[in-house]
């Protein structure tokens, strides 16, 4: 799913969209952008802090830059 999107449609502090954002910047700093990776990580890591908390596993997953596996695909019932 676009992380454009989800910021749009969810809102910036939503817990989607700040995983995909995270992810976003594992994938930035895996391919050799550190600066725009950890540009990106600052800012997502202090909103996890703000909105889930700094002991979130999400936030610690990212500090240690690892993926956050979550299904952000819509769910058929």
């Amino acid at each position: 799913m676009n992380w454009f999107l989800l910021r749009e449609t969810l809102g910036r502090d939503h817990p989607d969209t700040l995983v995909c954002e995270a992810n976003l910047a594992v994938t930035l700093h895996q391919a050799g952008r550190d600066a725009d990776a950890e540009e990106l990580r600052t800012r997502i890591l202090a909103d996890f802090g703000r909105i889930l908390g700094a002991g979130h596993p999400d936030a610690l997953q990212l500090q240690k830059w690892q993926r956050i596996n979550r299904d952000l695909e819509p769910q058929l019932i």
